[in-house]
């Protein structure tokens, strides 16, 4: 397939900018990794629409280095419109409130009215992501149990009503910059004082994290509690013990086979120190972070198109499950049978769990689904208007296609501060797949992969066509 070449083709403004009205409408909710590759993949042939409830596109696998040098955020992080612009599609910055499959239509809330904007569609692809952090209240905790550190707040209900840091706004792309200021404030702080921080979860993000911030501030004490008896668990014995033994190195205290429940506990208003973690020298807990589980944020969708959830009986929010469930086309479901909306509506990317799969929660499976999703469209709209397809007796009609695992979905780069990482490939199951690489050259790669895709997802040549060759 010539497909990557597509992207180093000579722009015309006179046929990217105009489009004739006969053209039908795709709404992409959520702009992520798999927002912005459908946006790509659709841009040509539909009238596109991106609906975000930020006003940024930001990396979020390096996003934890942005919180001990707020700067490479610059470096993370795009504003929405002029890639929108480039790209030729509409942005609307608006959170979805409600989609209603039967209208083919959608309610979001600008951010600067009052009023909801009615947006309709003739297809759907719902890329919203998922958020980090299991839903719990900590003795000591960064955030509150419905937001995370990792990921912004840009729910209007939790800015306003339970939100840590909802003065900040983090649906501005300055309120977001300001928050890692802020952080990083305390952090110098707690260097100082040589304090002790407590990380739950040794999954990617908590290793992640405690080799980041143990790399910027050695007088830190580092403490990582994990349920589990060993780290990121579903990586090959190789990668975990080269985590491990990068720790133990670095001088990281890690207590396995602890729950994490142990952090809730109060005692005067800080957290007791469980034996295991006194028999490891511990002896003050001063800042917890949360860095285990995932959430959806899926609140608009009808709930007959969502999973089992369970909700917290204070506020109501979602606390476990509410993914979106589809089947290997990427068509959401209702109740798990029938596709909604006559099958016009697709998801991609962590919001969703597709029958018959496990694939992991980043960014690589994200954009395999969303690209799925946008040749099914394409092929439902050939089936109906067959005469704007085909080409040479109809050869190139595009056809239904199941998403299927590839060689990119089974990639997973874990960075062990700057100067060191692991990298595994044909990672399917918990336990499997093949440490590559280690190291400088592990760091250097995923590096690569960073300043590649955010290229990408900027519309810059180089990132299209390296990432072309990839979907």
């Amino acid at each position: 397939s010539l497909k990557f070449l597509l992207p180093l083709a000579p722009r015309c403004s006179a046929f990217c900018s105009i489009m004739p009205p006969q053209q039908r409408r795709v709404l992409i909710v959520g702009g992520s990794f798999a927002g912005l590759c459908c946006g790509r993949d659709l841009k040509d042939h539909y009238l596109v629409t991106i609906v975000d409830a930020k006003e940024y596109f930001e990396y979020y696998p390096g996003i934890l280095r942005a919180y001990l040098h707020p700067e490479e955020h610059r470096l993370l992080s795009s504003l929405y419109q002029p890639i929108c612009d480039e790209m030729g599609v509409t942005f609307v910055w608006a959170e979805v409130k409600s989609l209603n499959p039967v209208s083919k239509r959608i309610h979001a809330k600008p951010v600067f009215v009052d009023h909801e904007k009615v947006i309709e569609f003739d297809y759907c692809v719902v890329t919203t992501g998922s958020q980090y952090g299991i839903y719990m209240s900590v003795a000591c905790g960064v955030n509150a149990p419905s937001e995370c550190l990792w990921y912004p707040t840009f729910l209007e209900r939790v800015i306003k009503t339970q939100s840590q840091w909802g003065e900040l706004d983090e649906r501005f792309l300055a309120g977001r910059r300001q928050h890692f200021e802020r952080e990083l404030k305390v952090l110098q702080h707690l260097s100082q004082d040589k304090g002790t921080v407590v990380i739950a979860g040794a999954g990617f993000i908590g290793i992640e994290w405690a080799t980041e911030l143990k790399y910027a501030f050695p007088d830190i004490k580092v403490v990582i509690v994990e349920s589990r008896g060993e780290c990121i668990g579903v990586m090959p014995k190789k990668c975990k013990e080269y985590c491990q033994r990068y720790m133990d190195d670095a001088g990281i205290i890690t207590v396995y086979n602890m729950k994490y429940d142990c952090i809730t506990a109060t005692d005067g208003g800080s957290c007791k120190i469980h034996p295991d973690m006194a028999a490891k020298g511990v002896t003050q807990i001063d800042r917890v972070y949360m860095a285990v589980g995932v959430r959806s944020i899926n609140q608009f969708m009808p709930e007959e198109c969502l999973d089992e959830m369970k909700y917290d009986k204070g506020t109501g929010d979602v606390t476990r499950g509410g993914w979106m469930v589809c089947n290997s086309q990427m068509r959401v479901l209702s109740k798990g049978e029938s596709p909604i909306a006559d099958g016009c509506v697709f998801a991609a990317g962590n919001c969703c769990s597709v029958q018959g799969f496990n694939f992991p929660k980043n960014s690589c499976p994200g954009e395999e689904m969303g690209s799925a999703a946008c040749n099914n469209i394409m092929a439902m709209d050939a089936k109906r208007r067959p005469q704007e397809y085909g080409g040479c007796f109809g050869w190139f009609t595009p056809k239904l296609k199941e998403v299927h695992w590839s060689f990119t979905m089974g990639i997973c780069a874990t960075s062990l501060g700057p100067w060191d990482a692991t990298m595994v490939v044909q990672s399917k199951e918990p336990g499997s797949g093949y440490t590559v690489l280690t190291g400088q050259l592990a760091a250097m790669q995923k590096e690569f992969i960073r300043w590649s895709k955010v290229d990408q997802n900027r519309m810059g040549y180089m990132g299209r066509a390296i990432f072309g060759l990839v979907h």
